[in-house]
């Protein structure tokens, strides 16, 4: 820690000395109109070797500045694309500032084009709205990460899950050479592929598919960076072999090879350890979606509401028809984990084929301790603990393909195909106890064991033409999703309930066995037609169908003393459930000149038609006959100005049909003190949605500010309504309805250099408001929750040998209960983070990074601080640096654990997970080149 804060003193001193004012130079680009050249790149060589000293983009009037330069011999050199680079000497005042000669730029012979761009590289320049990068004026260790020299570029943060951030925007895709790298996985490329093979980088805002077919703007972006391999990186292969062992037996291992070239791209990753290093963080999981995160518009939903892909939703995690990656927590408890995935991707007379196969693998054993109170109307409260035990080991594959063809200039199909097989097995031992004082108290034992098989398969085609008539477009679409699960399950339990009147309750001992068999079939398909109206004005209609059949037969016995499986008629059902959809809209689109404005209207059907019983073919318990009439208006606008300045504002009315799993009539009660039960009676839930927003982005002096406002509307919101016991405190959750819900989210981030290419900082604003409302013991309630969420980061390159990211944020959440105003909550979550980057002589190397916590609760007297500290140390090796020797320490001060703290609707929580502390590794590393690659200059 000591030599953490004298590195930090040291480089503080150093940057600080090196940020006193000493000249400032200042000048204006033009041709040879004398029309100024703005976002012209600018830069301040040393004479003896050309090596960049400072560099700048001019701005709209053509003038560029240099602040604090060093007096010294200095070349200035101007370029910008399509003129003749100009380069000359500088005479330096001996007393105050430069004002440097008008520089005129000559446009380049086409003859001469090639050439002169090749020698006239800039830092970083625009090439319309794509903000480029060179990546060899960016300087970073041999062996580095994309991640790592993403870190150095002005405008783009990492924050601390490995996020990209880009000119406030998070970056949704990543694509190598034009073309999608895992699905367009963010950190599949930043983690995986060479700096030392990079090129160079383009950021840009990329159309949704809709826009691209209709050749229309929708306001819908994708903030996206393409990655440009060298020359010679195309035509050998690279990649990274690493191994380490450790104490306490741990062990690390992971791999990467790249192949690429003008028609082909082939990458293979894999990773095996025993430390908790999933290589795949809940970010991932999101963008991942079972490697099948394609761009947007590939589902072959039409219309708005984003592309109407949200008319029909399904919930994440593991839910039977989700190709979402089941989420496990694998930064918690103790995990061994492999995976190993394939891209290869083709490219070759208008022929795009994308393909990527994913499969993971882990062993997870969680020890964890949770305490949660729940609040009662009358004031009083009572407390339920759970310490457990758990095992889960799970398997995933993922396949997905997709190929597109340009069948003429008219017309083009695309087909996905994406596949999925899961198997999960879960052992559970737990220990609960419900107290409401040291004389009353509840309390039970379950052992659970689950195994779960799954399956899935979705097929999409998407055929598009364009009529002759410019803006003519018609589009249509077909989708087919398979799924399918078997699951086995063993539940026992001893329950020991204060109060409790009836000694015959089903939930009081329990020895059970539950077989689940599901599967649901969804045919959707979508037709899209837009007709151009004088140039300007674009009428646009669609139609949506979707029809989506489900089927769950659920069967729990109750196991004798003489070990003879009985059926439990209140606990087993076989439901059927079919869900209609039809939507027929249309819209007008005002697009011209940077202003976009889309009113429309839309009429949305649902049907849900479903029936249960005991068993299959058995007496009819339930059926459910409903139909849902909607018109669904939708507004949204943007005006685009210059200086990369933009305006918006929308309005969004949704209607989304209850969620499978809640309408499924009967109980879970896998955890006989917390029962679920389905309700059939559920009805569609509608939210109207507000949002305006501003951002604006500065190339030249890398100044951004995003300004946001998002607010939300509910009726009929599904909640998770309780009935609580009075005498045991047993609670049952029940899906239902309710109206009245709000949230409101606004947003202000400001980033800004603090020396231009040296420090730059990062501020930001997000408090929240939200309003839930749900019943109670049969008495609606209503929470009241703001947020107070501030943070800032600092990006600090002042030297080439020292670099230091940091941050902080604060978040102070109050909780207001409408029926128990004294257990009132304010809930603090503070976190802060480093990561410093030493370079020594002789090719030695250091990182340090540090992560601190802090949990506090002062209603319960919860107050958890969390340090912790990983260095690593190591050198690289021989003539070529292929090799990497490296010393790890994670966890230093051994503190890691999981902590989680929250507030809810009658409730705290408070839960703690035992976590791999401390652990050192010792490792090797192999860049592997297959051609070598030149050193950055």
């Amino acid at each position: 820690m000591k030599l953490l804060i004298s590195c930090l003193l040291l480089a503080f001193i150093t940057f600080g000395s090196h940020a006193q004012s000493k000249l400032t130079i200042r000048g204006v680009v033009k041709d040879t109109t004398n029309m100024p050249l703005d976002y012209t790149s600018v830069l301040l060589l040393s004479p003896k070797d050309s090596a960049l000293v400072a560099y700048t983009l001019t701005k709209e009037n053509g003038a560029y500045q240099f602040k604090n330069v060093e007096r010294q011999p200095l070349l200035i050199k101007a370029t910008y694309m399509g003129y003749l680079p100009v380069q000359m000497e500088l005479v330096l005042p001996e007393t105050g500032d430069l004002e440097v000669d008008e520089i005129q730029l000559m446009p380049i012979l086409q003859e001469l084009y090639e050439v002169v761009v090749k020698a006239a590289k800039a830092p970083l320049m625009m090439r319309g709205d794509t903000l480029e990068y060179d990546a060899s004026k960016f300087k970073v260790p041999p062996g580095a990460t994309l991640e790592e020299l993403l870190r150095k570029l002005p405008g783009i943060q990492i924050d601390k899950d490995g996020n990209i951030v880009a000119q406030g925007e998070q970056v949704q895709k990543v694509t190598v050479d034009g073309r999608r790298f895992f699905g367009g996985n963010t950190k599949m490329a930043t983690q995986n592929l060479n700096a030392e093979s990079v090129s160079k980088l383009q950021l840009f805002d990329d159309k949704s598919e809709q826009s691209k077919l209709t050749g229309v703007e929708d306001g819908v972006k994708e903030k996206t960076l393409n990655v440009e391999l060298k020359e010679e990186a195309r035509k050998g292969g690279f990649g990274k072999l690493s191994a380490a062992l450790g104490t306490d037996g741990r062990w690390s291992g992971n791999a990467s090879f790249n192949k690429f070239d003008k028609v082909n791209q082939f990458s293979v990753i894999g990773y095996g350890n025993n430390v908790n290093q999933s290589g795949l963080s809940w970010d991932d999981l999101q963008e991942f979606k079972g490697s099948g995160a394609f761009q947007f518009g590939d589902t072959g939903d039409f219309g708005f509401n984003g592309g109407g892909s949200n008319y029909f939703s399904f919930s994440g995690g593991d839910n039977e028809e989700s190709f979402e990656i089941p989420f496990n927590n694998l930064n918690s408890g103790y995990s061994n984990n492999q995976a190993i995935g394939v891209n290869y991707n083709y490219l070759k007379d208008k022929k795009d084929f994308n393909s990527n196969y994913f499969y993971s693998r882990s062993d997870q054993a969680l020890e964890s301790f949770n305490s949660r109170t729940n609040f009662l109307q009358d004031n009083t409260s009572f407390t339920s603990t759970d310490q457990n035990s758990q095992n889960n080991m799970a398997g995933h594959h993922r396949v997905n393909l997709r190929f597109q063809n340009e069948l003429d200039s008219a017309n083009t199909i695309t087909i996905n195909v994406k596949g999925r097989l899961s198997s999960l097995t879960t052992y559970l031992a737990s220990h609960q106890e419900l107290i409401r004082s040291s004389t009353e108290q509840s309390q039970m034992d379950r052992n659970n064991q689950s195994d779960k098989w799954s399956g899935a398969f979705q097929g999409t085609a998407i055929y598009r033409h364009k009529f002759k008539k410019n803006g003519r477009n018609f589009a249509a679409s077909i989708s087919d999703t398979y799924s399918k699960a078997d699951q086995n399950g063993i539940q026992k339990s001893v329950v020991d309930l204060m109060n409790s009147t009836d000694p015959n309750t089903y939930f009081r001992n329990l020895d059970q066995l539950n077989q689940a068999l599901n599967g649901s079939n969804l045919i959707k398909s979508s037709l899209l037609f837009v007709e151009p109206i004088k140039k300007i004005f674009f009428w646009e209609t669609f139609y949506n169908f979707s029809q989506s059949q489900s089927e769950t037969n659920r069967q729990v016995y109750d196991v004798e003393s003489s070990d003879t499986q009985e059926l439990n008629p209140d606990l087993s059902r076989f439901f059927e459930n079919t869900i209609t959809y039809n939507r027929f809209g249309s819209s007008i689109r005002y697009a011209n000149k940077g202003s976009n404005l889309s009113v429309g209207l839309a009429a949305s059907n649902y049907r849900l038609n479903g029936q249960f019983s005991v068993l299959k073919d058995s007496e009819i318990l339930g059926r459910v006959n409903k139909s849902y009439l909607n018109l669904t208006p939708n507004v949204t606008f943007y005006k685009t100005m210059k200086g990369n300045k933009r305006i918006s504002a929308g309005y969004n009315m949704g209607v989304n049909p209850p969620n499978i799993a809640d309408l499924q009539p009967y109980k879970d009660i896998s955890n006989p003190l917390y029962i679920r039960e389905g309700n059939p009676d559920l009805e569609p839930q509608v939210s109207h949605s507000f949002n305006t927003g501003y951002s604006m982005y500065d190339p030249v002096s890398f100044i951004n500010l995003r300004v946001s406002f998002n607010s939300t509307f509910y009726q009929n919101q599904v909640v998770q309504n309780q009935t609580i016991d009075p005498e045991t405190f047993v609670t049952t959750y029940k899906a239902g309805n309710v109206s009245g819900g709000q949230r409101f989210n606004p947003y202000l981030g400001f980033g800004f250099p603090i020396v231009k290419t040296k420090a730059s900082a990062y501020l930001y604003a997000n408090p929240s408001y939200t309003k839930s409302l749900a019943l109670i013991n049969s008495v609606e309630t209503e929470t009241q929750t703001s947020g107070n969420n501030f943070g800032v980061n600092f990006n600090l390159t002042p030297l080439e040998w020292f670099s230091l990211y940091t941050g902080s944020s604060f978040r102070l959440s109050k909780t207001k209960y409408e029926q128990n105003p004294s257990q009132n909550q304010d809930i603090i979550n503070w976190s802060a983070y480093s990561n410093m980057n030493l370079k020594f002589p002789k090719d030695f190397y250091l990182d340090v990074k540090f992560n601190y916590n802090r949990y506090k609760n002062e209603s319960f007297g919860f107050d958890q601080e969390v340090p912790i500290l990983n260095a690593f140390v190591y050198k690289l090796l021989g003539k070529a640096k292929k090799w990497e020797v490296r010393l790890s320490a994670y966890d230093v001060f051994k503190q890691n654990q999981t902590i989680s703290q929250y507030a809810g609707q009658n409730y705290v929580s408070t839960g703690r997970i035992e976590t791999l502390s401390r652990y050192f590794l010792l490792g090797v590393t192999y860049n592997m080149r297959g051609i070598e690659v030149k050193k950055r200059r």
